[in-house]
């Protein structure tokens, strides 16, 4: 290894790490602030590692894959381990940075701001980590490297050999396949850039190579998709991995009353996802003359990703992911425009100093969040460690935390026995269904043990169902802060 690639490297896992203390809050080794929905990601994690089937018994309206990503740091650590998901993220960081060297390489851009601007930008709305739109970013940027790679020409350049076209087009499609897998809007950005690029082979009656590059794009989707399917299976998960991928994604997106075009106008929320709109487009200009195709592609794929971060009402910050990486190439791409050296150096001199300054003062901000959101952690903590040992060794089975900080199952260890173990009313707002079977449930086989809120008011309240039900059929045991524990007493 020479000089140069080894302080590429370094360069890329100092990057990486620093990054990741500091912005992955949730998990960091500084502290961990565990947050809400990557508490949830924990217990999903932890309760598969221990044998609970995905869906089934332990519900989530995300992809099949995200349950695999949670559960593989539990199962290697055994369980609840901030520690190992923090690794994890770490590791995904360093090779979305290592594929961004390769296309800042490609692009005779300077890799180092490449990186840095990247991190700019996903600073502010990392929302403490192990979110989705992380893991789907590197094949995401897998993607686009091997966009480039193939189509930054005209189409009268495309690869003479079929075998390479089919082999990209495969790689492709394993690419959309896992965004999809993860969640199915964050394959987006990839979906509109793959279309775009069909249609311009289709309107340049290149047939051969739209179709190579169909075949092999669909069978890179299904080769990723037919293990997750066959392990669905073995679960009997399949239809339930439907509902809960698909169909209660669209109607929890439905969810909330505030306008898209109000948040895209008028919030800082629509501001950056013009930002980052801006920047992908931007680059993508920089290719209307050599690579046509590309260039409308990019910019299809970059108002995708915009449109991604709208699907929903709820717009979270961390939605604003999904276009980073279309972003990142147009900055890439606008850097290497840049051929006089003594510009290039001055405007990534310059360049480096505003994201480090972004970075900075976006890390503070960060941090303090961090700490205030660990202020309450050791009263919470032993709270809800005080009111669990009171569950015996042998009816932990039939244990319940209904509606109280996900982050309770996390500091205690505990696993919940009903598949809707989080928000439960308000995931039925999405689907009034989902209460009408938790009412079943806890009418046909209730928890034995429950943990609730103790004289304390929250949105949506309780399910009047379920209100009664704790009142009628569960006696009260102890409290503890604002929680109580009770016992079933009518079978």
């Amino acid at each position: 290894m020479n000089k140069k690639r080894m302080l590429s490297l370094l360069f890329s896992a100092l990057a990486a790490g620093c990054f990741s203390l500091v912005f992955y809050s949730f998990n960091t080794p500084l502290g961990a602030s565990l947050g809400s929905d990557n508490a949830i990601y924990l217990t999903m994690g932890t309760a598969l590692a221990r044998g609970y089937s995905p869906y089934t018994e332990i519900f989530d309206h995300k992809g099949p894959l995200l349950f695999l990503i949670q559960w593989l740091p539990q199962a290697l650590s055994g369980g609840y381990s901030t520690l190992a998901v923090f690794l994890q993220e770490a590791l995904v960081l360093f090779c979305c940075l290592r594929v961004l060297t390769a296309i800042a390489g490609r692009l005779r851009a300077p890799e180092g701001p490449v990186q840095l601007v990247y991190l700019a930008l996903l600073c502010a709305i990392t929302g403490g980590g192990n979110l989705t739109e992380e893991y789907t970013a590197l094949p995401t940027l897998l993607g686009l490297l091997l966009i480039l790679r193939v189509f930054d020409a005209p189409l009268e350049e495309l690869p003479a050999d079929g075998r390479a076209l089919l082999r990209s087009a495969f790689l492709l499609g394993l690419c959309c396949a896992v965004c999809f897998l993860v969640r199915a809007n964050n394959a987006l950005p990839l979906c509109a850039f793959t279309a775009g690029l069909s249609l311009c082979l289709l309107l340049s009656r290149r047939f051969a190579a739209l179709g190579r590059c169909a075949a092999g794009f669909l069978a890179g989707f299904a080769a990723a998709l037919l293990p997750v399917v066959c392990w669905l299976a073995l679960h009997g998960a399949l239809g339930a991995a439907f509902y809960g991928a698909i169909v209660h994604n669209l109607l929890y997106a439905e969810t909330g009353d505030t306008g898209r075009v109000y948040m895209l106008l008028h919030s800082a929320y629509g501001h950056l996802a013009l930002g980052t709109l801006a920047l992908a487009c931007a680059g993508a200009l920089t290719r209307l003359r050599r690579a046509p195709a590309f260039a409308f592609s990019m910019l299809l794929s970059a108002l995708a990703g915009l449109y991604a971060a709208f699907i929903s009402h709820k717009f979270y910050q961390h939605y604003l992911m999904i276009a980073v990486p279309a972003a990142a190439l147009g900055a890439a791409l606008l850097l290497g425009c840049l051929f006089r050296p003594r510009l290039r150096r001055g405007v990534s001199l310059a360049l480096c100093l505003l994201c480090l300054g972004v970075l900075a003062v976006q890390g503070k901000t960060t941090n303090d969040g961090r700490l205030a959101a660990r202020a309450d952690l050791p009263a919470f903590t032993a709270d809800a460690q005080r009111l669990y040992a009171e569950v015996p060794e042998a009816e932990r089975g039939r244990f319940m935390a209904y509606r109280v900080e996900p982050r309770w199952y996390a500091v205690t260890g505990a696993l919940p026995c009903m598949r809707f173990y989080f928000l439960q009313e308000t995931l039925a707002q999405a689907n009034p269904a989902v209460m009408d079977e938790i009412v079943e449930t806890f009418q046909t086989d209730p928890p034995l043990w429950l943990v609730i809120y103790y004289n304390r008011a929250f949105s949506p309240p309780y399910d009047p169902r379920v209100a009664e039900i704790f009142r009628t059929r569960y006696a009260f045991v102890e409290a503890a802060g604002e929680y109580q524990l009770l016992r079933l007493v009518t079978p």
